[in-house]
């Protein structure tokens, strides 16, 4: 039997090439990571504050090894965006402009992830340094705002306890007073 019948097109001179090493694979991974876990900020049930303060301190601290594809950009920052609308809904209180400013730093980083030597040369040195400020503030804001609840929580807690062992105590009190 020719081999063409058992491998359609083996015979075209196509060859698949090497497979992608290692640190293209991580650089892949940790590209779709940062998809996914702007994505699952937009989910009703997700902490933002905390979900995203995560997502911003890996962003702001990683380097690419590789120039990130126009394709793979346009995807992340649109994962970005619809974080930013996310948080303006979910995040009353915070300043909505504020919330532009800072995810807007965070598209800078990105947009700096996908340009070549001579484009970076072309910005401004400070650019990508002040977008990275920006996020590490706005990572701060973040951290502060999950640590303010969570402070809550545990207050409302104490509270539920002292008042059940207040109902105890009431019942406990009401029940000696009836056997006497």
């Amino acid at each position: 039997m020719p081999i063409e019948h058992i491998i359609p097109y083996a015979d075209d001179g196509h060859a698949e090439g090497d497979p992608p090493s290692r640190d293209v694979i991580d650089f892949d991974e940790q590209i779709d990571r940062f998809i996914f876990s702007f994505c699952k900020v937009t989910l009703p049930h997700v902490d933002v504050p905390f979900e995203l303060s995560w997502v911003l301190g890996c962003l702001r601290k990683y380097r690419p090894p590789f120039q990130l594809d126009v394709e793979r950009r346009d995807k992340l920052i649109k994962a970005i965006a619809d974080a930013a609308v996310a948080i303006v809904r979910r995040l009353p209180n915070y300043q909505p402009g504020s919330v532009i400013v800072f995810m807007s730093a965070v598209a800078v980083i990105v947009e700096h992830w996908a340009e070549d030597e001579h484009q970076q040369a072309a910005h401004h040195p400070h650019r990508i340094q002040d977008a990275r400020l920006r996020v590490k503030m706005f990572e701060r804001d973040l951290c502060n705002i999950a640590d303010y609840a969570w402070l809550q929580q545990r207050k409302a807690q104490r509270q539920r306890e002292l008042i059940r062992d207040l109902v105890a105590t009431a019942r406990c009190h009401g029940a000696e007073k009836v056997a006497a």
